[in-house]
This record gives structure tokens, C-alpha cells and sequence, in this order.
């Protein structure tokens, strides 16, 4: 009976270490999992922040500030790099502070961005700039424009990046003004209506998300206070 009782007693130790050693390998498969879970998180949680902050590089949000209250724009790398990089460094140096909506077209567009229309002079306005110009921004393609229509925009001297993510002119959008192809400076307009007509002549670099109302009540000789780049 003694040695019977001992091969039972071993039974029992080898069943107990047998469960201590399932034990162990669960905790162990589930500490993996968690581990697993754990790089995955990481991994998406890294691609989240890279593809946001990689949007957020590409789009720039902007305030203008006037008398009639804040015009809010989102600025696009992607249409027209160069041209963003202009109105954020004069924004920054305070180039667009106190000057004025000099030009204003009912259901057309709203003009400013002059440096001389800080003067007492309105002849002058509408005729200064940074003293610089830069090249137009356009990709005809991204805009519907067909191989005519590029064709004679070319033939006045317009030249064109296929590799731009260019945007219409729709009602809200900034675009540059200009005196011919190639001669960007410091002036710019909003449009107030859909005016595709524009398209392929002018570079636009943004649109207003919030602010038309404002944009709307814009008349001549109203202040520009503060450009402000968020």
C-alpha cells in the first residue's frame, strides 16, 4: 500500500507541475498577444500622426482680420507651393496690416494686398507690390482645361506645372491677382461668385471655410487689420 500511495503522491506532484507548466505557457501566450497588440497600436497610432501631419503641412489655416469681422481661409500646398510660402512670409513681416480692399466688384471679386493703398492717394492703388514678382502656379489639366484652351493661354505666355493639384475658381477662393502671366507680387482677390472663367489665367492657392458672410460685406477701402497664420 505504501509504495501504491507514493506512485498516486507522484501522480498528484507531476499533475500540479504539468498545470504550473500550462499556467505558465498561457500567461506567456497572452503576455505575446498583448505585446502584439501593443506594437499594432503603436504602428497605427504612428501612421495616424504621419498621415495627419503630413495633411496638416499641406494645408495652412489663415485669418484675416477686418472691421466686419474674421475671414478664415485654408491655404493648399498642394496647388500652389511657392505662392503660400509668399502670403504666409508677408503675413508674417505684417506687409497686408492696414491695408485696404481697394478694388471690390459686386458678385465678382474682392481685391486687396496693395502696400500703397495704405497711402491718402487712391490713384496709386491697385499699382504696388512687394517689390518682386513670381511665376504663376497653374496645372490646366487639374482645371478641365482642354489642349486649345492651353494652347492659346500658352501663346500669350502663360507656362504651366502638370504636377500641381491646382483648384477652380469657385465662389470663396483666394487667388492671386496679376498684370499678365508670370507677375505675382503681394495683391490678391476672393471671388464672390463661381468665376471659372479664371481658371488657367490666375494661380489660386485657397478657399474661405468660414467667413463668406464677411467676405460678402467687404466694400471698397475697408481695412485689412491683421493677416494671422495659424
Amino acid at each position: 500500500m505504501g509504495k501504491i500511495k507514493k506512485i498516486r503522491e507522484q501522480k498528484k506532484i507531476e499533475a500540479i507541475m504539468q498545470e504550473q507548466i500550462k499556467k505558465r505557457k498561457r500567461k506567456k501566450a497572452v503576455s505575446i498577444v498583448l505585446i502584439v497588440v501593443i506594437v499594432v497600436i503603436v504602428i497605427i497610432a504612428g501612421i495616424f500622426y504621419i498621415v495627419n501631419s503630413n495633411k496638416s503641412k499641406k494645408i495652412v489655416k489663415t485669418t484675416i482680420e477686418t472691421d466686419k469681422g474674421k475671414i478664415e481661409l485654408e491655404l493648399y500646398k498642394e496647388a500652389a507651393p511657392n505662392t503660400v510660402d509668399n502670403f504666409i512670409k508677408l503675413a508674417k513681416e505684417g506687409f497686408y496690416d492696414a491695408t485696404k480692399f481697394h478694388r471690390v466688384v459686386p458678385g465678382f471679386v474682392i481685391q486687396a494686398g496693395d502696400p500703397l493703398s495704405k497711402d491718402d492717394n487712391p490713384a496709386n492703388d491697385g499699382s504696388g507690390g512687394p517689390g518682386y514678382v513670381f511665376d504663376d502656379e497653374i496645372n490646366p489639366k487639374a482645371l478641365g482645361l482642354d489642349d486649345v484652351q492651353i494652347k492659346a493661354l500658352e501663346s500669350q505666355g502663360y507656362k504651366f506645372n502638370y504636377l500641381l493639384k491646382s483648384i477652380s475658381h469657385l465662389e470663396g477662393t483666394i487667388s492671386m491677382a496679376n498684370s499678365g502671366p508670370n507677375t505675382n507680387g503681394s495683391q490678391f482677390f476672393i471671388t464672390l461668385a463661381d468665376v471659372p472663367d479664371l481658371d488657367g489665367r490666375y494661380t489660386a492657392f485657397g478657399r474661405v471655410v468660414a467667413g463668406m458672410d464677411i467676405v460678402q460685406k467687404i466694400e471698397q477701402d475697408d481695412i485689412i487689420n491683421k493677416i494671422t497664420i495659424k
